[in-house]
């Protein structure tokens, strides 16, 4: 009799332990929205379990900002390269990335805000980079 008990005991223990691994796991994955904000990835899940079918408009939004990213990054690294080896090449190909950027970053705001979006801002960054652009020269490292 003893060591039936004992045995329920120990299953008893075994699964309650299981229970609260199972449930302290599930916390972890999912945490509260009253303790911590939710990301941008968890709002465009939440989006997209909404509205599981994407429009025309969303995935043209969505291909413009990879673009806009990718332009980021090659001005990024043209720059680099440009403080490396001090070509002007570089630095006009920095430039002429950054630009890119802003154009389209300029017409994701298009997409957003419509008509009344106002784009100075985007005209006056490219004219900068323009202006910088014409700044650039040929230094020896």
């Amino acid at each position: 009799m003893d060591k039936t008990i004992t045995w329920l005991i120990r299953v008893f223990a075994v699964v309650l332990i299981s229970v609260f691994l199972i449930a302290y796991l599930n916390s972890q994955k999912k945490p509260s929205l009253l303790l911590s904000k939710p990301s941008i990835e968890d709002l465009e899940y939440k989006a997209f379990l909404l509205r599981p079918k994407p429009s025309i408009e969303d995935l043209e939004y969505k291909a413009l900002d990879k673009k806009r990213a990718n332009a980021e990054f090659a001005a990024n690294r043209d720059y680099t390269d440009y403080e490396k080896f001090g070509s002007i090449i570089f630095c006009n190909a920095s430039f002429n990335s950054r630009i890119e950027s802003a154009k389209y970053s300029k017409q994701m705001e298009l997409y957003i805000s419509g008509k009344e979006a106002d784009l100075l801002e985007w005209d006056t960054a490219i004219k900068d980079y323009e202006n910088e652009r014409a700044k650039c020269r040929d230094f020896n490292p």
